[in-house]
């Protein structure tokens, strides 16, 4: 597997896709504090624009992940890897494992910048011990994008139809994530108006929608298996169940890494 890696990080550091790629994450991390800075001064903190690369970095790896593996079904490479003596586990495992690599280079290069531009601008983090903790989960987060397109692009052998399905499957998760974290961020009361004596009053109705708190769980659980779902929950600064979001991220990249190996040891190259 050493040479099937080593010619992967080759192919990365000559790739121009993953420059560019590159080059927009370090402009979007440091524009994003800028941003912020131009409009509220120091009225925002750093933390709470601190994250924003976990909402953008799983469309990112749709993209770049799709055409960078799957251009080696088209050239051939798959075919040549096989040819030369690798197992298709080795094969899969180097590739998930190069994608995992771009992944953190992508968020490591956005976080550094974001904090170059944004320390100086906006002051440090106001609450570093959280903060890391979400940063540790974060980057957990974008190795289980890395597991789940992995998946999909190795059991798909056209470049093009691989680039459609990641990105499907990117708005398919990320709708599911926002409607699942609007159901759990639903009031338990909310204002209703009306005119009494010819005037304006108000009173708090029950919201029927509201979820009690025995009724949460499950919905929790479904949005921390959602990787888009713990993005939600870092961006908004709520994260309030770090070891269960750890186990459901580490399960999905088992899970996901598993099926997705197993499909391709079966798949027909031909």
């Amino acid at each position: 597997m050493t040479n099937l890696l080593s010619a992967n990080l080759f192919r990365l550091r000559r790739s121009r896709l993953f420059w560019l790629s590159l080059l927009l994450t370090a402009a979007a991390g440091a524009w994003q504090p800028l941003q912020t800075w131009l409009e509220y001064q120091r009225k925002f903190p750093l933390d709470a624009v601190f994250f924003v690369y976990a909402m953008l970095i799983g469309l990112l790896l749709s993209v770049f992940l799709s055409l960078l593996f799957g251009a080696e079904y088209s050239d051939g490479t798959i075919r040549n890897k096989l040819a030369a003596g690798h197992t298709r586990v080795s094969v899969y495992l180097a590739n998930l494992i190069t994608a995992v690599f771009a992944a953190l280079t992508f968020c490591s290069v956005y976080i550094l910048c974001t904090l170059a531009v944004g320390v100086p601008l906006l002051g440090g983090p106001k609450a570093p011990g959280p903060l890391l903790t979400s940063l540790a989960l974060s980057l957990l987060m974008a190795a289980v994008w890395c597991a789940i397109f992995t998946a999909l692009i190795m059991n798909c052998s056209r470049k093009a139809a691989s680039a459609v399905c990641c990105m499907l499957l990117f708005l398919l998760i990320f709708g599911t994530a926002l409607t699942i974290y609007q159901i759990l961020d639903a009031p338990e009361f909310y204002p209703s108006f009306g005119l009494v004596d010819g005037e304006m009053v108000s009173e708090m109705m029950r919201n029927p929608s509201y979820l009690q708190p025995e009724e949460r769980w499950p919905y929790e659980l479904l949005l921390d298996l959602n990787p888009q779902g713990q993005a939600v929950q870092f961006t908004d600064g709520s994260v309030t169940r770090p070891l269960q979001m750890l186990l459901c991220s580490v399960g999905v990249f088992a899970v996901t890494t598993a099926v997705g190996a197993a499909l391709f040891r079966r798949k027909d190259l031909k």
